[in-house]
């Protein structure tokens, strides 16, 4: 006949493994967050690098100058590299919820979220020259006039 300290040992047990399930699940729960975190960080990357190559390519047009190769290059690179990001990180996320969460195989590493702020995000890269965009169309407009 089980007793009253066998019934509160088993409850005891399942309490303890429903626990450590919770755990793990907030754990893997919380590794795709900051996947998804990371992947909206780095569309943002691209979505700002976009903008800056598209204004690089209307300067050089307004002005009919050859696109140089040297300064979209590193934008394009930055778009490439975060895209590359996004791939990697939405692969560690099927992983993560078509495998569980191992405590001791961290599948999504803190590699991909940085402490990012707005400055970041519009920063040229580095081997980029700076470009200053100071064309006034309506002067162009009204030498076509004349």
């Amino acid at each position: 006949m089980a007793t009253f300290n066998d019934y509160l040992e088993t409850f005891k047990g399942m309490a303890v493994e429903g626990a450590q399930t919770a755990v793990k699940k907030t754990r893997q729960l919380a590794s795709v967050a900051k996947a998804n975190l990371a992947i909206r960080t780095e569309e943002e990357k691209i979505r700002k690098a976009q903008i800056e190559l598209g204004k690089l390519y209307y300067k050089d047009y307004i002005v009919g100058q050859t696109p140089d190769p040297a300064v979209y290059t590193p934008w394009c690179e930055r778009i490439s590299e975060s895209k590359i990001a996004i791939e990697d990180l939405k692969i560690a996320i099927e992983e993560l919820r078509s495998q569980g969460h191992d405590d001791d195989d961290e599948i999504v590493t803190d590699d991909y979220v940085v402490d990012i702020t707005e400055d970041d995000l519009v920063t040229e890269p580095k081997s980029a020259e700076s470009v200053v965009i100071d064309v006034d169309v309506a002067d162009k407009d009204d030498e076509e006039q004349q």
